[in-house]
């Protein structure tokens, strides 16, 4: 009897940890957290100053405002720049990294044309888009270890 109790145990182990579900959905970075990490993290060579939160979509070029966002521009008018935004779910983040993705194309393009300020150019062509979860992030900025270093550090960003 012990015998079957245990193996009974056993077998209800197996099918609840086969039943466990998909994997949960990748961590969204912290719109503070993370701007406060990059803005710490010597990155940016230019002076930024924050957006109005009710900007955030017409300068992205968003379909849907994020319901969290910290944007940072330069004041110098160069082209670094750091945004993060959560959005309402991972479908929205997507359309919101496209946007995001045209906005760095079209003023990549712009500065190829009228090179305004030329040493911004591999910035822009450098510029990191990422998408984790529900959470859009982008960095146009002269240090890309250190963007790297807090984007992919120990996870204390997210």
């Amino acid at each position: 009897m012990k015998k079957l109790t245990i193996l009974l145990t056993a077998l209800a182990l197996v099918v609840l940890a086969a039943c466990g579900g998909k994997d949960p959905a990748p961590a969204g970075y912290d719109p503070e957290t993370t701007s406060k990490a990059l803005l710490d993290s010597g990155a940016f060579t230019q002076e930024l100053s924050q957006l109005d939160a009710d900007m955030v979509s017409a300068y992205l070029g968003l379909e849907d405002a994020p319901t969290a966002a910290v944007v940072y521009t330069s004041l110098e008018g160069g082209y670094e720049e750091l945004a993060v935004l959560t959005m309402a779910d991972e479908k929205a983040a997507e359309a919101a990294k496209t946007a995001v993705e045209a906005h760095v194309a079209a003023q990549t393009e712009t500065e190829t044309e009228v090179q305004y300020k030329p040493e911004d150019l591999p910035k822009l062509k450098n510029a990191v888009v990422r998408q984790a979860g529900n959470t859009v992030v982008l960095v146009v900025a002269a240090d890309y270890d250190a963007v790297s270093a807090v984007l992919d550090g120990d996870g204390s960003t997210k």
